[in-house]
């Protein structure tokens, strides 16, 4: 057995159960456990692709492809009356899009016109937020970040644009441009455990999904890094924030036990699978609230470059310059009897994360409206 203690790489933690079901069983099971799962109240954030989902099948009453309806039976499927749905971060990314050639005025409308078609979709699950709550959010900070360091964020992200990542990394130079990468989220005054230095760098490992989130091009104009920027934020605002809220509510007596996010865009989805939050701290400030993440990260899916079919590491060298990734990263360990363990396991390998982000105050007259954010 190799000595642990020579590498950084988290080992595996995890308890997993297996049922082992007979094979003519397996569709009723499988069914049934889906049904259970259904039963826990549930609040669903819907971010912009599966508002545009719900939108396109309200106009045409059809489906334009199979992808699109397999979007709209899922949400179907959680329509129950138990449920809730969120049109909050749609909201929020709509509100933040740089691009947006609305007017504060017309954006309300968009705005109600969205909410009203979440109202006409779902017969069952009702709308979380009440129109005036959305109504003020639109109104208020219609073209506002709700995250202090936006403006930095998307600095850096268009810095990752510009060092060629919409190519292939060789192998040789992935840790050389990980190390720019990083120095550069310091200068900025970035963590290099944020999440929106993680996807670039899972970009320069090999990642297909966090390609097709950040979407980089070899012209730096055609380069969008609001939109990457939005999804990126999917996993504090949503994973983080919202979702840890609810179940801080439930765990008090309030009505919803749980949160997930529903998006009809594959790549994000899988990327949000890759990171968990497993827990979230808030500081008051004068001039907002500082909140911390503890993120573990599923390593094997965000740095395939480095890892097998059967998900282990390929060699040593591989081993090695995961090591050195991780201490570009910040990641935490703590001792454990012999070898070094994850602060925080979620996968065969990964690693913990803290990431810290502060957040404006705003004046809006919706209660809590400063509350939500990364």
């Amino acid at each position: 057995m190799e000595d642990s203690k020579k590498s950084l790489v988290p080992q595996f933690t995890q308890i997993t159960m297996r049922v082992s079901v007979p094979r003519d069983q397996v569709e009723t099971f499988t069914a049934t456990m889906r049904q259970w799962m259904l039963r826990v109240p549930t609040v669903y954030f819907l971010d912009i692709c599966a508002i545009g989902h719900i939108m396109t099948y309200l106009t045409t009453k059809s489906f334009k492809d199979e992808h699109h309806k397999e979007s709209i039976r899922a949400l179907q499927y959680l329509d129950l009356s138990h449920n809730s749905v969120s049109y909050l971060p749609a909201l929020m990314e709509k509100a933040s899009d740089q691009r947006s050639k609305f007017s504060t005025e017309e954006f309300i409308v968009e705005a109600r016109r969205d909410w009203d078609a979440m109202g006409t979709f779902f017969k069952n699950a009702r709308a979380f937020e009440p129109w005036d709550f959305v109504d003020a959010y639109a109104t208020e900070l219609f073209g506002a970040h709700p995250e202090q360091s936006t403006s930095e964020y998307l600095a850096f992200l268009q810095f990752a644009n510009d060092q060629g990542l919409h190519n292939k990394t060789a192998a040789g130079k992935r840790l050389k441009i990980a190390k720019v990468l990083c120095t550069k989220a310091q200068e900025l005054g970035i963590s290099t455990s944020h999440p929106v230095v993680l996807v670039p760098i899972a970009c320069v490992y090999g990642c297909e999904d966090a390609q097709l989130v950040m979407k980089f091009a070899g012209k730096p104009g055609n380069f969008n890094p609001g939109n990457a920027l939005g999804d990126i934020q999917s996993i504090s605002r949503v994973a983080g924030m919202m979702t840890s809220f609810i179940q801080r509510a439930g765990a008090s007596g309030g009505p919803f036990k749980n949160g997930k996010f529903k998006t009809a865009d594959s790549p994000l989805h899988n990327m949000l699978r890759y990171f968990t939050v497993q827990s979230v701290s808030t500081t008051e400030m004068s001039d907002g609230a500082a909140h911390k993440f503890t993120v573990s990260v599923d390593a094997p899916s965000l740095y395939p470059d480095l890892f097998g079919a059967d998900r282990e590491l390929k060699d040593e060298k591989s081993r090695a310059e995961l090591d050195k990734l991780y201490e570009l990263l910040g990641a935490e360990f703590f001792e454990c009897s012999s070898s070094r363990q994850r602060l925080d396991p979620v996968a065969t390998h990964g690693t913990s994360l803290d990431q810290t982000d502060t957040k404006k105050q705003g004046d809006t007259k919706s209660a809590n409206h400063d509350k939500v954010g990364n």
